[in-house]
């Protein structure tokens, strides 16, 4: 019996300890991520040690057409605010709880549209890959 308590103890300390550890990257993410307006200097296809003509081509294409002059701007209430060439729009995000995934959703819904995977995230860069329109790709932010 007081084996069976002690193995409990560590099950309940363990997950005590990963959720800590966890909620520790969604609150630095968060830090680094919030209030500021990030805009987009280069889209890349991922890096998957190959080159590749075609998704250079496409990811070219994106970087001077849909993302030339966008930018996201993050705020605490969970809301978030696109800009792509004058043209603006607003939705929702999830961090979560490792804070390497964000989840964003439309202003008024609850599907998820699109989630973008963190790569770098420093005070001033930010680079995540992301798919759209079946196009999987890497964007690269600069903080200004």
């Amino acid at each position: 019996m007081k084996i069976m308590l002690q193995q409990q103890v560590l099950l309940l300390l363990g997950f005590a300890l990963i959720t800590g550890i966890m909620g520790c990257g969604k609150a630095h993410t968060r830090k680094l991520l919030l209030h500021k307006t990030w805009h987009v200097i280069n889209v890349t296809p991922p890096e998957n040690g190959s080159f590749d003509i075609e998704a250079t081509r496409a990811a070219e294409e994106m970087k001077n057409g849909f993302y030339k002059n966008a930018s996201f701007t993050f705020l605490d209430n969970g809301l978030f605010f696109t800009d792509f060439n004058g043209k603006t729009d607003t939705g929702r995000y999830e961090i979560n709880p490792g804070g390497k995934i964000i989840s964003l959703y439309p202003l008024h819904g609850n599907k998820i549209y699109e989630q973008i995977r963190i790569r770098e995230l420093n005070d001033s860069i930010l680079s995540f890959t992301t798919v759209m329109a079946n196009f999987d790709m890497m964007l690269h932010l600069k903080a200004y």
